[in-house]
């Protein structure tokens, strides 16, 4: 995907509440990078930590609103959203929690600050988010986004944004230290330089989509790897006809499929830990080069490249 899709893809992302994951139990190397607060709770690696559910507890939805029965819901690691009830209007409030999310585009200059971290905001037709930016450099953040028919969702938004940095700069909202769990993983660590370089046939730079996805781009080819938590792939993938491959003695079944929306690229995924809610931590690798080259197989790149991901992990 392109450079600029994907500018438009992030915007869509930040306001629109997609189909999400529902609640699960999950029972350091890299980049050219400015860290907007030099120590902390809010650098890539601390935020890897964080659980953007536990960010949408009682006591803090309770000062925006009357919280919704249920739990909140989960989209992959680093996203959650669940909805109050505003007393005054009797109308809901729906709110996404964005985790180290990628920001590209975003402002050099904000206007105001939480804690020190810089923030924007963001409006559209159907909602707004304020987002705190905490990395420089590739631009990563704190994003809140609300959506309310009834009143401002940026009085709502900067509200809980407020409340999210503090509670995270308190060292609240963690993720258990699970041995074998990917949640403290850092991708653009999963391939070292020299096989990068050996697979997409030229030394590769390391671009973090966000904090649980990173690209090893050279031109015109790259390797993507990313964590996250999701369904089965042979299940998600179904509609690709996905073929099974083995990737070591341990990882057996891996799927290994293509998209409409990118038929180009080969991706291999696999379930790297099952968790509760016949959901996993999943391991994505993928293999593209654009234009494509008639005599090279992609699938055979991405299975190298998911190979050095697997054996990784083994010892991680």
């Amino acid at each position: 995907m392109s450079r600029s899709a994907r500018v438009w893809l992030t915007a869509a992302v930040m306001l629109t509440v997609a189909g999400c994951a529902g609640q699960v139990d999950l029972g350091k190397s890299v980049t050219n990078r400015t860290t907007v607060k030099a120590a902390g709770s809010f650098n890539d690696d601390a935020l890897r930590t964080v659980d953007p559910c536990g960010l949408l507890a009682d006591d803090l939805l309770s000062t925006i609103g009357k919280k919704k029965q249920g739990v909140p819901d989960r989209r992959g690691y680093s996203e959650c959203s669940h909805s109050v009830t505003d007393p005054a209007s009797g109308k809901d409030i729906r709110f996404v929690v964005k985790v180290g999310a990628d920001l590209i585009g975003a402002p050099k200059q904000v206007g105001k600050s939480i804690a020190g971290l810089g923030v924007f905001e963001t409006r559209t037709s159907s909602g707004c988010s304020q987002t705190a930016v905490t990395t420089r450099g590739p631009d990563h953040g704190l994003v809140v986004a609300a959506y309310w028919d009834s009143g401002d969702p940026c009085d709502a938004a900067i509200k809980l944004l407020e409340g999210v940095v503090r509670t995270i700069s308190e060292g609240k909202s963690k993720y258990d230290d699970t041995p074998g769990s990917l949640v403290r993983l850092n991708p653009c660590a999963a391939i070292d330089d020299k096989s990068a370089a050996a697979i997409t046939g030229a030394t590769t730079q390391k671009e973090p989509d966000d904090i649980r996805g990173c690209r090893y781009r050279t031109r015109p080819a790259y390797i993507s790897v990313k964590y996250t938590i999701d369904f089965d792939p042979g299940q998600t993938a179904r509609s690709y006809s996905p073929v099974k491959v083995d990737l070591t003695d341990k990882v057996k079944g891996a799927w290994q499929f293509k998209t409409n929306i990118s038929p180009d690229k080969c991706q291999i995924e696999w379930v790297h830990r099952a968790l509760s809610g016949n959901r996993g931590e999943n391991v994505n690798v993928s293999f593209e080069r654009d234009p494509p080259d008639p005599g090279q197989d992609p699938c055979a790149k991405a299975v190298e490249a998911a190979r050095l991901v697997a054996t990784k992990l083994a010892t991680s």
